[in-house]
């Protein structure tokens, strides 16, 4: 006995002629439409290698060259929790930004946990932080720190809503190695409410369009 007997045999069926020749006009057709992309191709490499020798010729430098402010990577990084009331605050003065952000600049929204911090700075020259705290000051009050000088305030910037918080991120950050290259700035906006809800206070409204404004130069002044 064959050791294939097991298999059940099938006879063949006959395909449909119809569908056979469909399927060879579709076959043909993409291979005319793989012939036109190719010699389109071709055609643009040798327009782009035209272009570069008359470039070179003309002594007019045909590869971007960008400026050193153009090279530096910048991240904008608000901090914060959208239902906690002032603790948006980071967020929001990101969103802003984001609108209108200079070129070459990076604008995002963490929760504020270290690792997730640690690597939206990470590879960057420069690094700006904002978050909502809680130190007593007057509502609204703006705070700024050269992180990269030196450590933060841990009570300043203690997570309401987390275990560990920017000071922790920057500390751990600190230890790897893994600070930006150039320098890390980080602001605080003192909060009146960070009770469950959305909407910032009003000093913190106030807060937040007064530091959107002052990064927005800083950035422009960039380039």
């Amino acid at each position: 006995m064959s050791h294939f007997s097991h298999l059940i045999h099938r006879p063949m069926r006959t395909l449909d002629p119809a569908f056979l020749h469909d399927e060879r006009l579709f076959l043909d057709r993409g291979r005319n439409a793989l012939a036109v992309m190719e010699r389109h191709r071709e055609h643009v490499v040798y327009e782009i290698e035209t272009a570069k020798a008359l470039a070179h010729a003309a002594h007019i430098p045909y590869e971007q060259v960008l400026t050193e402010e153009e090279r530096v990577m910048l991240a904008v990084i608000g901090v914060g929790n959208q239902m906690r009331r002032d603790d948006a605050a980071g967020l929001e003065v990101a969103r802003r930004l984001r609108l209108a952000k200079p070129p070459g600049v990076s604008v995002l929204e963490q929760e504020g946990e270290p690792a997730g911090l640690i690597d939206a700075w990470a590879g960057t020259d420069e690094a700006l932080v904002i978050d909502g705290v809680s130190s007593g000051a007057a509502p609204g009050t703006l705070h700024r720190f050269e992180a990269h000088e030196g450590p933060l305030p841990a009570d300043l910037f203690r997570p309401s809503t987390h275990a560990l918080g920017v000071a922790d991120a920057v500390e751990l950050a600190r230890e790897l190695g893994r600070l930006p290259r150039r320098r890390l700035a980080v602001y605080g906006i003192e909060g009146e409410s960070f009770d469950t809800g959305e909407g910032l206070t009003e000093p913190v409204k106030e807060a937040v369009e007064t530091l959107v404004m002052e990064l927005y130069r800083e950035l422009e002044g960039r380039h």
